[in-house]
């Protein structure tokens, strides 16, 4: 199965134009191409979970172009792929479970975060009394974008459990807000999925990530992004993220049909086919890199 098939599209109550509909579905025209975003103003989102079954999201249509640039009204196969690996059964087993952790997601976006939240934050707590898990989704403080979170969260987390998770503006590398300062070191899973197109953000987006981890060796970064921005961008953003004081624990490419192969920062000698790339995506889990306490002080003593 394609991850896409796993989104079905309602449009807008409206008569659409020719160009939407063909820009609503490119893989029918071009069936080579791979559809990497979803939806639109007015649109709803289907997620037909494997496991929790569908799921509603809506779309906004951010107020000023700055907030557009960021393109968090969309729904992006990464978001896709990230909810089905923390929800999966097997997730425990393949360390991609937060069933009782402290969950931060950033760039949350339309959001896929209640699919975090909601199948195995939020759903989890429904059969598991005990577990305390506690979900914070963060996106940059426009306006409009936070309200359809809420909107989307609440249609999809049951009243009972909504203590469970919050929704907050967070711009990446400002940890001078009440929000940053109350919870630095306090997460020890932190979502980021396609947050990576943005070069010059990279080393904001790593410092929020440095800043929120916990201290200690249980923390985990999950990474998500599709590769339609380019691999450059990837990479750049890894290389930044170890440069940091994080380090890869896993890495792996995956397509839209789930086969896998090795992660490479350049292929093909940097030369890319722009609709291959598409059904591709990059999954990382990062942690905070420790140095051995006894070794750092003597390469001090050294010196």
């Amino acid at each position: 199965m394609n991850l896409t098939d796993l989104i079905h599209i309602i449009p807008p109550d409206r008569d659409e134009e020719p160009e939407d509909i063909f820009a609503s579905a490119p893989g029918l025209i071009f069936t080579d191409d791979t559809r990497n975003q979803h939806g639109d103003p007015g649109s709803i989102i289907v997620y037909k979970s494997k496991r929790f079954g569908d799921i509603e999201l809506t779309t906004v249509d951010p107020e000023r172009e700055d907030e557009r640039q960021l393109f968090s009204h969309y729904l992006w196969n990464a978001g896709i792929k990230t909810a089905e690996l923390i929800s999966s059964p097997a997730a425990e087993e393949a360390h991609w479970s937060v069933k009782g952790e402290r969950v931060l997601e950033l760039g949350a976006g339309v959001t896929t975060s209640q699919d975090h939240a909601h199948p195995e934050q939020i759903r989890t707590s429904w059969r598991c009394t005990a577990d305390d898990t506690k979900v914070f989704i963060t996106d940059y403080p426009a306006p409009a974008v936070l309200a359809n979170i809420r909107c989307n969260s609440q249609g999809a987390v049951p009243p009972t459990l909504a203590h469970r998770y919050s929704v907050e503006g967070h711009e990446w590398g400002d940890l001078t807000t009440a929000f940053a300062r109350s919870h630095a070191h306090s997460f020890t899973r932190i979502i980021a999925a396609d947050c990576f197109w943005m070069s010059g953000q990279h080393e904001s987006l790593v410092q929020s990530m440095l800043h929120f981890l916990t201290v200690g060796t249980d923390g985990k970064v999950f990474v998500v992004s599709g590769f339609h921005t380019g691999r450059a961008k990837l990479a750049s953003f890894f290389e930044a993220a170890v440069g940091e004081g994080l380090e890869i624990e896993e890495i792996y490419e995956e397509d839209v049909y789930g086969s896998g192969r090795i992660w490479e920062s350049e292929r093909n000698g940097g030369i890319e086919d722009v609709m291959e790339r598409k059904r591709w995506l990059v999954i990382a889990q990062l942690k905070r890199r420790h140095v051995d306490c006894t070794v750092e002080a003597h390469a001090k003593a050294a010196h």
